[in-house]
Order: C-alpha cells, then structure tokens, then sequence
C-alpha cells in the first residue's frame, strides 16, 4: 500500500488465476471507476483478422447467457452508469464511471462484457455497423492518409494494421475464427483491473474473485517484433476535397525511453498550440490553415508526425516551411518555449487525473506498457524536471529528416 502527498492510497492485490487489481483510492472523491485492460491490440492481428480486436469489442455488448446487450445497456442505465469501451493498436478497454455505492452494483454486468456468447446473428448486426464506421473514416482526409502511410511505413509488421479493419477483412471474420481469437487473448494473465475513486478495496476483490476468479488462463497475444522502419512516399487523390494535407514521419522513442517525456515535450514545442514554431510559421501568416506536431509512443516504436493543411496552390510551400522548421528545430529552442510547454503539460497530466475515470485510464494504460504503477505527482515531477540538455540529447540520437511522406490531394 503506497500513500501519496494528495492522500490518494494505492492498493495492488492478484487473483489466484493471475488477474492484477490495480487501485487509487481517493476516500474524498464523489465518483468512482473501475475498467478491464486488455494487452492485445490492432498490431497483434493476424492480417486476414484485421479488425477482430475492434470487432470484439462491439460484440461484448451484445449479450452472455440470458444477458442481452438491451438487458446490459439497462442496467448500466439503471445505475446511472458511465459506461464505454475503446480499442487501439496495442490495447482494448472497458470500463464503467458511476458514484460509489452504484459502481460496485454495476461490476457484475461490466464482467460480462470480458465473456460475450458472440451469437452468430449478432455478429452479422455488428459486421454492418462496423461497415458503416470504416465508410464514415473513408470520408476524413486525415484519416486516408495517415492510415496509408502507416500501413507502408511498418510495412509487414502489425503496427501498420487499421484498428477498424478493412472491408474485406471484416467481411471474413466468422465467428470461429473470433471465438478462437478471445479464448487465446482474453485470459486474466493478459489483462487487468484499474480502479481509481471513493473505492472500497476489498469489496471489489470480493466482487472480482466472484466474477472473474473462475476465468482460466490462455497464452495471451504473441510477442511483438520491433518493426522495420520503411523510407515511404504516399501520394493519393480523392474528389470533392477543397485542400491539400502534407503528413511528414520519422522514428521517434517508444514509450519505456526513459527520456519520453523530453520526447514529447520537443513536438509540443514544434506545433503543440497556438504559441508555438508552426503556428507562427505557418498559421498566423495564413500559409496554411493548420499545422501541428506530435509524438506518437507504440511498444518498441514511436513516431514524430508533423502534418498540415491548406490550400493546393501553397502545399509545396507548406511542406518547404515543415521541413525547415523540423531540422532548426535544435536551434530555435530556448528556456521560454520549455518552460511553456513544461506548464501546460503539466497541467494537462494533472487534470487528467481530477476524475477518476481519468486516473483510472491512467493505471491501464501505465500497467499495459510497464507493469507497473507510478503516482500521478511522480510523473509531474518528471515532467518539471525535463531540460534543455535532455531536449538536445532526443536530437543528438533521433533525425528529424522524414522517413516517410504522406500527400492527399484534389483529384485534377
């Protein structure tokens, strides 16, 4: 049990069949949180099952046993239950966001989505909505993009796979194949249980030992191999687009670099609002109508993605502007800019972890790539201490010449 300066207690405990119940305990708060992490992803896909992992999250909520999915959407609604879940390209969650006493009542019903029937006649229900949410991203120019060029960029590895899937693949996934794919990944060796909020400890393991304690281990998803970094150009037109998008990518640290804070912290200060290079350089003279810079942390990879978009007639203009302003970086760097960027990421860690759901996010995820729980004041401590010589160190390991080139135009 760890106590930190805000009062917030920490408690740990594990299932006999392997489950991690993770908790920050704040007796103060009004509300509470709890969610299942679950260490598999977009990436872990086999290619043809692109999509499962999103796939199976939809079918969660449609029903186990006598529960339906209109039976599990009452009740979360009966509770006054906040309830969601979300998959990415490494990880897949479900969680639950209530006050106290009507958070514990809700946790059975939220075990249920972790052992869905996947009815046959569900699946096909699911299949169409799906359908309809890649056509929906096939409309957002961005998302074209990018997906695109991920998809070269990693080439044959799985980080270059669409979290939603493909038409295709979603066409194919049978329920077989589905059912094989949550048996060997949904085992509680290959997750874990966050919590955060006016929490009563035991009494959610009690619950947990209850409604998970009987679920059997599996092998859980395979081990990632750390991906091949293609040198990429991806040029593509789509009609009744009025402006062009520029994507530039290169290697950036993943998210165990012990300087990733420094990492992301260089980016902010690139394009990261509207006080910073890109917005003066691009922006605010109204070369382009936005641009902005990011660092994206994977297990084993990271990326620096800057892009921007504006009108066709200045997009080799633009795309000069990005490039010169990623290689001066170094030297456009100064104690004012870190010092800016310091606060406002400061500030967003620690307003992110105002609410429980928020802390609660925080525990998954920090458990899904370290296995491990770090306070939340820690990590702001880290992020204060970054300094100049910690930014010029990202610099002195990792180019920011772009590796890979994204280009979505008008069609002429």
């Amino acid at each position: 049990m760890t106590t930190t300066s805000a009062g917030v207690v920490h408690r740990q405990h594990q299932l006999k069949n392997g489950l991690v119940i993770s908790a920050e305990i704040d007796p103060h708060a009004v509300s509470a949180a709890c969610g299942f992490f679950v260490d598999t992803g977009a990436r872990d896909e086999p290619s043809s099952l692109m999509g499962v992992s999103h796939f199976l999250e939809h079918m969660a909520f449609k029903g186990s046993g006598e529960l339906t999915g209109e039976a599990i959407d009452k009740a979360f609604d009966d509770l006054g239950l906040d309830h969601n879940a979300w998959t990415s390209a490494e990880a897949t969650a479900f969680w639950i966001h209530a006050r106290p006493d009507r958070l514990l009542e809700g946790f059975p019903t939220l075990t249920t989505l972790l052992r869905p029937d996947l009815r046959s006649k569900d699946l096909e229900d699911e299949r169409k909505v799906i359908l309809e949410e890649i056509a929906m991203y096939e409309d957002e120019p961005f998302w074209v993009l990018i997906e695109g060029l991920l998809e070269r960029y990693y080439a044959d590895n799985g980080l270059g796979h669409r979290v939603l899937g493909t038409n295709e693949t979603v066409g194919n996934i049978n329920r077989e194949s589905m059912e094989a794919y949550h048996t060997e990944r949904y085992g509680p060796q290959n997750m874990m249980l966050a919590a955060a909020g006016n929490i009563d400890f035991e009494a959610l393991v009690a619950l947990a030992e209850t409604n998970a304690g009987g679920w059997e281990n599996a092998p859980g998803r395979p081990p990632r191999e750390d991906p091949k970094h293609q040198d990429v150009t991806f040029e593509v037109e789509k009609e009744n687009l009025a402006q062009q998008y520029v994507v530039l990518m290169m290697p950036a640290p993943d998210r165990t670099h012990p300087k990733y804070h420094a990492a992301s912290m260089l980016m902010q200060i690139l394009g990261g609002s509207a006080s910073d290079l890109l917005h003066w350089s691009l922006v605010d003279p109204g070369i382009a109508e936005h641009a902005s810079a990011s660092h994206d942390m994977r297990d084993g990879s990271g990326e620096f993605v800057c892009w921007a978009v504006s009108d066709p007639s200045r997009s080799e203009e633009v795309e000069s502007i990005l490039r010169e302003q990623l290689l001066s970086l170094r030297n456009n760097l100064s104690e004012d800019a870190l010092g800016r960027v310091r606060a406002r990421v400061a500030t967003a860690a620690a307003l992110h972890g105002e609410l429980p759901r928020g802390r609660m996010s925080r525990i998954g995820r920090r458990w899904l790539s370290h296995r491990d729980w770090v306070p939340i004041e820690e990590e702001v401590n880290h992020i204060q201490q970054v300094t100049m010589a910690d930014l010029h160190g990202i610099l002195e390991h990792w180019s920011l010449e772009p590796r890979a080139v994204g280009r979505l135009r008008p069609s002429s």
